[in-house]
């Protein structure tokens, strides 16, 4: 009985001090998830059918071959013409005759940092990194082209889908391109 009761005491200890274990949860990160944040400036509002111009800012040094940001820097200006042209703005390349410019970057995390993001552009929707996934930043932004002055500002961060074919990238630009000018439309 004695035995029995020990036995009984061991077991339930053993059970109490091994429920007292902390075990370290990583954050599960999704290949898929974007952040995304924007500010409005100044209340300023386009009609349909105003005309805008793309106005594409480069990072100055950057880890892709030359070829390789052209490509990206295509689909995103063509994303946004899209969707901007979805919603019943007209592009122009003659920026004189523009009601607003559509200035926009793309960028890996490695080549823009978050704080260079955020003193430069005064957003970042902060995705948190991860070292096994090449974190990207699509930056946007309206500037009147009247006054000069910035009327919309957007930030995207997401991962880099670098095994995605042609098809993939445009419809992931799309949608990223899309999600972030929702919040201008909102607004607009």
């Amino acid at each position: 009985m004695k035995k029995n009761i020990t036995v009984a005491i061991a077991l339930l200890s053993s059970l109490f001090i091994s429920a007292c274990v902390t075990v370290q949860v990583q954050p599960q990160v999704n290949k898929n998830q974007l952040a995304i944040s924007s500010v409005r400036d100044i209340p300023i509002s386009y009609s349909p059918g105003s005309q805008f111009s793309l106005a594409p800012k480069y990072v100055e040094e950057t880890s892709l071959k030359p070829e390789q940001t052209q490509a990206v820097y295509q689909l995103y200006a063509n994303a946004i013409i899209a969707d901007l042209n979805s919603h019943g703005f007209k592009n122009t390349v003659d920026s004189s005759n523009s009601a607003f410019h559509v200035g926009f970057g793309v960028a890996l995390a490695s080549d823009l940092s978050d704080k260079t993001i955020n003193d430069e552009f005064g957003i970042t929707p902060g995705l948190p990194g991860n070292d096994d996934l090449k974190k990207g930043s699509f930056l946007i932004y309206i500037e009147d082209a009247r006054t000069g002055k910035k009327v919309w500002r957007g930030a995207v961060q997401g991962f880099a889908h670098e095994d995605a074919n042609e098809a993939e990238r445009e419809h992931r630009t799309a949608a990223i391109v899309s999600r972030v000018m929702k919040q201008f439309y909102a607004t607009n």
